[in-house]
């Protein structure tokens, strides 16, 4: 009983001793505001009204404070008062801001004030854009990838039950040694520094001063701000090499009908009231998002974010999530001060690779004034600098410090590669290398390295001396090849093979020399020829490679030279001087005849010799690109490919008896339509102008299409049966379009198979010989992993083709197309 009265007594006195401030919230018509926030700026707590827009607000001490009163569809106010021992009592009055409560829509008729916040934010979002007409801010960049194997079994450290140490003791480093080996294996890490430069409405142009990298780099994720700059005030953002599709902005002006708001809580950072949003995708679609939004009261800016972004469109991950922290740098310009990416991509049940990739922005210049024709299509340059820098300038230049493991990597590697680059290590490992094994000539060939001049010698193992051709049958083919590269990224690279048929006992053979002298501008030389049957199309179907009567015998020697005179534009020449001989005097292979008919006789006509040129010249408007200190790479552009192709047929020069000019057109381009998916098209039109002598070998030609298999739609027919030839004017069209998910993302169970929808067709028109051919196709795709990001992408299509001169036809294809890991994209 006494301890009962004594905690009433103190309870008591607390209430007597508190200072407190109460009062009532109205608005300018004197109406109530019920659950209006009032926050102590000082101490970042407070209390709301009930529903007749009272408050009570208790303080453990008197003092100076400022109260900040603020509701949802009315303009914050902010009271300072004097806090004594004696109750105060304070009425507030909150005018009505434009944006009015019954804006408010949330599903199931509830009001949740999280809708009218993010349409305020939709509101301002093209002010918010244009914040800064320019600016230019240094960023530091860390990408991380750590690698987790998965042992397989149940690990056991074995210890002797005496407790004594073995007679035979293992070595005392091994530990250490097997310790940092595991180490070096399971971090690989980047970090650059980069010069970040603006200018509305989007150039972005990267200067990066410092780089270095250390382990495999290939699967860490480093944002080109030329491609896409994450800024979900856009209705749209591009995730170029992360997604086959875009995301949809929850701040898009149609992001309501995408997402479901809820506001979890309204908070006091510092002096700034934030409202915390949670953000639900309204289904589980290829090109939304969920996770959080926080907005900045009263500015209605992004205070931060973070949103998880849908694994079904990922290419490379199986996991992607980014988080932005905004900085204030006037009242209302607020830019992003960090940008956190976190990825995942799982090899199995083998190993789990998870990455990290942090952006620190520092440094801001507001309306930097940059010099006339700063930005162009030189969206990123590394200066050679940047790879030069040592361990002193990182300690000092960077703005995220590493953690232990990561220091403990650099300090590893640092000290592996004083070893590494030393004469004498590689001397050793060349040694070694070029050290002849029966391994190596039963099975992987033959090679010998010059590591002081970059050169590599490679000859072919004795299986690779097996050869089998269509015309001669089976025959031995060594092959050998030469490699070197050079200073500032030249490179030279020679190869020869010799055959023997035993079919005929007839030698063939080939040799080629390339150097690319400039590798900027992708300068470069080449030099090959030799003997060879060579089929008469080349790009036939693959059943008609298979037929001796698509060959003649041909002695060639080819030269040619290519270099982009300016940027995006390639010019090319190239020049064959060939005897051009029948193989009729010439035995064939039935190798296949029991899978292939070849009812027709080889090509029977009088050897003569050919010398033609091809010359063309490809352009693409707007290319943009990045420069490295000894290359180019080269990004892509929003306009066609436009590319005019020039083949001459020489009579005289060269003993060369054809006469014939071959000129052709074409637009090819890719297009992306946002969420909707993107398209491929080529457009082609040509015709032989002078057929003087024009023969069988050069005509135009387009190819049958394969069974079973689907070939590439953007430049071949795919229900085509039969090969066509003209020697007229022509018009070829093609088109294809991946929805990335559009259309099955409305079907529900079916949205979660990851399964894709194809469509497109082709056209082809000869108006000489009045034919006219057109095919339409529709698909199903899937990709598989086969790998931590590898990607196998399987589809199966049903093709539609017709002609004006017979009926349609209908087959069933099926095709294997396997992620081009540099380019980041598939073949179509």
């Amino acid at each position: 009983m006494k301890l009962q009265l004594l905690s009433l007594f103190l309870l008591f006195s607390g209430l007597l001793t508190a200072q407190s401030v109460a009062g009532k919230v109205t608005n300018e018509f004197g109406e109530p505001v019920p659950y209006a926030n009032i926050l102590v700026q000082e101490l970042g707590t407070g209390t709301t009204t009930d529903d007749e827009g009272n408050y009570v607000l208790n303080l453990s001490t008197e003092g100076n404070y400022r109260l900040i009163f603020s509701s949802l569809g009315y303009t914050s106010t902010k009271e300072n008062i004097i806090l004594t021992l004696e109750p105060l009592t304070l009425d507030v009055k909150l005018n009505s801001s434009d944006l009015q409560l019954q804006e408010i829509t949330v599903s199931a008729g509830k009001k949740d004030p999280a809708y009218g916040i993010i349409r305020k934010v939709v509101e301002r979002k093209a002010k918010h854009l244009r914040a800064a007409d320019s600016y230019r801010t240094k960023v530091y960049v860390k990408a991380v990838e750590e690698v987790e194997r998965h042992k397989k079994g149940k690990q056991t450290d074995e210890v002797p039950a005496t407790g004594e140490e073995p007679m035979n003791a293992p070595d005392p480093f091994a530990q250490e040694a097997k310790e940092r080996a595991e180490l070096l294996g399971s971090l690989n890490f980047l970090e650059m520094e980069v010069t970040l430069n603006f200018q509305q409405p989007r150039n972005y142009k990267e200067e990066r001063t410092a780089y270095q990298a250390y382990g495999n780099t290939r699967g860490l994720f480093v944002p080109r701000f030329g491609e896409t700059d994450f800024n979900f005030y856009r209705n749209m953002v591009q995730l170029t090499n992360i997604s086959d599709a875009p995301v949809i902005s929850p701040l898009s002006s149609t992001g309501i009908l995408s997402y479901k708001f809820k506001l979890e809580s309204t908070d006091l950072e510092g002096d700034q009231i934030v409202y915390k949003i949670k953000v639900i995708p309204r289904k589980n679609g290829n090109s939304t998002c969920r996770g959080y939004l926080w907005i900045n009261e009263d500015t209605y800016t992004i205070n931060r974010l973070d949103l998880e972004f849908s694994k079904y469109p990922l290419k490379f991950f199986d996991e992607f999530r980014l988080k932005q922290e905004y900085v204030q740098h006037e009242d209302s310009l607020w830019t992003v001060g960090k940008q956190v990416f976190d990825y995942v991509a799982k090899q199995g049940k083998r190993a789990t690779f998870r990455g990290n990739t942090t952006l620190r922005y520092s440094d801001y210049e507001h309306n930097f004034e940059f010099p006339a024709k700063f930005f162009g299509n030189e969206v990123a340059v590394t200066t050679r600098e940047a790879y030069d820098r040592d361990s002193t300038y990182w300690a000092t230049g960077r703005t995220v410090q590493l953690t232990e493991k990561e220091a403990k990597i650099v300090r590893i590697r640092d000290s592996i590669e004083a070893v590494v680059n030393s004469k004498a290590y590689q001397d050793s490992i060349q040694d070694r290398y070029n050290k002849v094994t029966p391994l190596e000539l039963i099975w992987d060939g033959v090679g010998f390295r010059n590591n002081e001049k970059k050169s590599h010698l490679y000859v072919g193992s004795i299986p690779e001396l097996i050869g089998y051709s269509v015309v001669g049958g089976w025959e031995i083919n060594p092959y050998v090849s030469y490699n070197r590269r050079y200073e500032n990224g030249k490179v030279l690279s020679t190869s020869g093979s010799l055959g023997y048929g035993f079919l005929n006992q007839n030698l063939t053979g080939d040799f080629s020399i390339w150097h690319r002298y400039d590798a900027f501008n992708l300068g470069e030389v080449a030099l090959s020829g030799g003997r060879s049957f060579e089929s008469i199309n080349q790009n036939d179907a693959y059943l008609n490679q298979l037929k001796a009567s698509n060959y003649i015998l041909k002695d060639a020697f080819r030269v040619g030279h290519g270099i982009e005179v300016v940027n995006g534009m390639i010019f090319s020449v190239n020049a064959e001087i060939s005897a051009r001989r029948p193989i009729t005097g010439f035995k064939t292979s039935n190798l296949f005849g029991g899978i292939i008919d070849d009812d027709e006789e080889p090509l029977d006509f009088e050897a003569y010799e050919a010398f033609i040129t091809t010359t063309s010249l490809s352009y693409t408007p707007g290319l943009k690109y990045m420069r490295e200190p000894d290359r180019k790479i080269r990004l892509g552009s929003k306009w066609p490919t436009f590319t005019l192709l020039h083949r001459k047929g020489w009579q005289g020069p060269l003993s060369s008896d054809i006469n014939f000019d071959y000129l052709q057109a074409s637009v090819s381009q890719n297009l992306r339509f946002g969420v909707l998916g993107n398209s491929n098209y080529e457009l082609k039109a040509g015709k032989f102008i002078n057929t003087q002598d024009l023969r069988f070998v050069d005509i135009k030609r387009f190819r049958e299409s394969d069974p079973l298999l689907l070939s590439d739609p953007t430049n071949t027919f795919n229900a085509l049966d039969t090969s066509l030839n003209t020697s007229n004017l022509f018009f070829e069209f093609h088109h294809i379009h991946h929805f990335n998910g559009a259309l099955i993302n409305n079907i529900p169970l079916l949205n979660k198979t990851r399964i894709k929808t194809v469509a497109g067709g082709g056209f082809l028109y000869l108006p000489s010989e009045k034919f006219r051919y057109q095919e339409v196709f529709v698909g199903l795709e899937r990709v598989f992993k086969v790998g931590a990001r590898r990607r196998l992408r399987v589809g199966t299509y049903a093709v539609l083709g017709d002609d004006n001169n017979g009926r349609a036809n209908t087959s069933f294809k099926v095709s294997f197309d396997l992620i081009d890991l540099w380019k980041k994209d598939w073949s179509f």
